[in-house]
């Protein structure tokens, strides 16, 4: 799927209530670097408060997910507790 295909598909299944400032498609991102589903780069405009303080993709941010991810994914803390909330 190309991005126009895809703004194409956004159009037509997204409601218009969910708003969208610029019809850029994002395939992948490293660091602060964002590229499209044709591969055209940007410096990320619009990175969320998962990425703003290390990056898209931080190798050490990946790692921490991974060996979180093999215990558990997500639990309600105040249902029951786990240690790594704890310390």
């Amino acid at each position: 799927m190309d991005s126009e295909e895809l703004v194409a598909k956004r159009k037509a299944q997204v409601p218009l209530g969910v708003g969208n400032v610029t019809p850029i498609t994002i395939a992948k991102a490293e660091g602060a670097l964002l590229w499209d589903l044709e591969g055209r780069e940007y410096i990320d405009f619009a990175g969320g408060i998962g990425v703003n303080n290390v990056g898209h993709r931080h190798p050490q941010v990946v790692a921490a997910i991974k060996e979180q991810a093999d215990k558990f994914l997500h639990g309600c803390f105040h249902v029951s507790m786990y240690d790594s909330y704890v310390q």
